[in-house]
């Protein structure tokens, strides 16, 4: 990855793409449900404030609200399940907490796109750096590299999100971070949901 003037420099001249859905999101059921006996809540299905608490792949912690999606529903529950898929392996019932699959309707206009090789080596980065064990590199104060590279893009002000390849389903899974604060224009992200139980719309 490059240095982060050397990123502010790369990201102004590479052109941004436009992105259409539907995208898909995974997200665990005790997330959406109020508590016994606490106050009654919309459920969020596209509350991004998580990814910034705790930081993410494209998000240093503490910084700015991030929505992970995938554009297929084998990567969403692949990435949040922390299962590898492979294209030859059989697959494999989890023990796991319960998770709500949504279909995410959306445009985005200023997509970073990293799955396309030149922007790839615009940034000064590979696939193994992209798709890689990114909470190694981030201990304490120090971004791993992909956190250096989405905040920086954030700044920018020049993208509403970051296409990426899925870390947990090679070679074609492919997962997207959107920027709520920059969507802009006709660029948005919805639920869909027919029955308006988990409706939300960004921004």
């Amino acid at each position: 990855m490059l240095p982060e003037a050397g990123l502010k420099a790369a990201l102004g001249q590479i052109v941004p793409t436009s992105v259409h859905g539907p995208f898909s999101r995974c997200v665990a059921f005790q997330y959406l449900v109020s508590k016994p006996g606490g106050p009654s809540v919309q459920p969020k299905p596209l509350w991004g404030l998580g990814s910034m608490a705790g930081g993410a792949r494209f998000t240093p912690r503490g910084s700015f609200e991030t929505v992970y999606l995938a554009e297929d529903p084998i990567t969403a529950l692949a990435e949040v399940s922390g299962i590898f898929v492979h294209p030859q392996a059989p697959a494999v019932t989890l023990q796991t907490q319960p998770w709500v699959f949504v279909t995410v309707r959306g445009v985005l206009q200023s997509v970073l796109d990293l799955t396309d090789a030149g922007a790839m080596a615009a940034v000064g980065s590979n696939r193994q750096e992209l798709t890689g064990a990114w909470r190694l590199a981030a201990s304490g104060s120090t971004e791993a590299p992909t956190q250096l590279l989405g905040r920086v893009c954030h700044d920018s002000r020049r993208f509403d999100a970051i296409r990426f390849f899925s870390s947990k389903n090679p070679p074609s899974g492919v997962c997207l971070g959107v920027f709520p604060d920059r969507l802009s224009g006709v660029a948005f992200i919805e639920v869909f949901d027919p029955n308006g139980n988990l409706r939300q719309r960004l921004p």
